[in-house]
C-alpha cells in the first residue's frame, strides 16, 4: 500500500511540475506579457487608407462585421500566448497577412509602455506600445515596421 501510494505522489509531482513549466513557457503566469496577449483591430482604418490607397482605388472604410458576407477587418494584430505574431491587412489594394514572432522586452509602469523584439518574415524590428488603457494601445504595427505613423487599436473581445 505505501508503495503504491508513493508512486501517486511521484505521478502527481510530475504532473504538477510539467504544468507549471508549461505555463512559464506559455507566458501564462507574467501578468505584464498578459497585457498585450490578445487580438486587436485597428480602431480608425480611414487615416491609414488615405496613406496607402490610391485616389482610385475603390476602397471603402466599412465596419467590422461578423456575418459571413461581411467584410474582413481593415487591419488585425494578435499577439499569442506561444509568442507568434499573426498581422492581417485588408486595405485598398493591400491584401496580406503575415506571421512571424514577439518578445517582451521591457514593460514601463509609469508611462505604460511596453516594448518588444517583433520578427516578420525575416525583419526584426523593435515597437513601443502605448497603453491607453487596457483595451487601448497605440504603436507602429509590426507589418508595418518602415513607417513612422503609430496607429491605434482596439482589443477584440
Amino acid at each position: 500500500m505505501t508503495f503504491m501510494h508513493t508512486s501517486m505522489q511521484t505521478h502527481r509531482h510530475y504532473l504538477l511540475i510539467a504544468g507549471l513549466i508549461a505555463c512559464m513557457l506559455t507566458g501564462c503566469g507574467d501578468p505584464i506579457r498578459a497585457k498585450i496577449v490578445g487580438t486587436w483591430t485597428i480602431e480608425q482604418a480611414d487615416n491609414v487608407m488615405s496613406r496607402i490607397s490610391r485616389p482610385d482605388s475603390e476602397a471603402v472604410d466599412s465596419p467590422i462585421g461578423n456575418g459571413r458576407d461581411s467584410p474582413p477587418p481593415k487591419m488585425l494584430i494578435s499577439f499569442l500566448k506561444s509568442g507568434r505574431l499573426e498581422t492581417s491587412t485588408h486595405m485598398g489594394e493591400v491584401n496580406q497577412e503575415k506571421q512571424g514572432q514577439w518578445k517582451l522586452i521591457s514593460f514601463n509602469e509609469t508611462t505604460n509602455a511596453m516594448r518588444l523584439l517583433c520578427d516578420i518574415q525575416d525583419q526584426e524590428t523593435e515597437h513601443e506600445i502605448e497603453f491607453l488603457d487596457p483595451d487601448t494601445i497605440k504603436l507602429v504595427p509590426p507589418n508595418m515596421a518602415g513607417t513612422t505613423m503609430k496607429i491605434r487599436f482596439k482589443r477584440q473581445h
